[in-house]
């Protein structure tokens, strides 16, 4: 990896975001099946479980579900240009991707707090576990 994108990485883990008081931390895993990037403001889910997030991920081990984050031009930039490069090569290469996300209980649409990816393994088995 280059040095640029560690840097990115440990830079969103370490990003702080703003929640609703009442969602909850979750990680799962799974490969990227659908990756859109599209203008600020516009959002993205229906009226009652929209997040106003750029970028959208959809993991094929969380049918139904979507998880996204902002990519503006303020400080946390640089991680979030590091997560989406992360996006990037885990749909070019069908790696493994893993999110920590908010979601409001209830809810199908979360904001994605950090983004790793591994390479496949023959036991690869997708998870989805609460962290807080």
């Amino acid at each position: 990896m280059k040095p640029t994108l560690i840097f990115a990485v440990v830079l969103a883990l370490i990003t702080c975001v703003a929640v609703p008081a009442n969602a909850d931390l979750w990680e799962s895993s799974g490969r990227v099946s659908l990756l859109r990037v599209h203008d600020v403001g516009t959002g993205y889910g229906p009226a009652n479980d929209q997040i106003d997030v750029e970028v959208i991920v959809w993991l094929d081990s969380k049918p139904g579900m979507a998880f996204g984050f902002q990519l503006r031009d303020d400080s946390n930039r640089p991680a979030r240009q590091g997560m989406l490069d992360l996006l990037r090569e885990a749909f070019s290469h069908n790696y493994i991707v893993t999110i920590d996300y908010n979601i409001t209980p209830g809810k199908n649409n979360g904001v994605i707090t950090r983004v790793w990816i591994t390479k496949p393994t023959k036991t690869f088995h997708p998870i989805t576990k609460k962290l807080s």
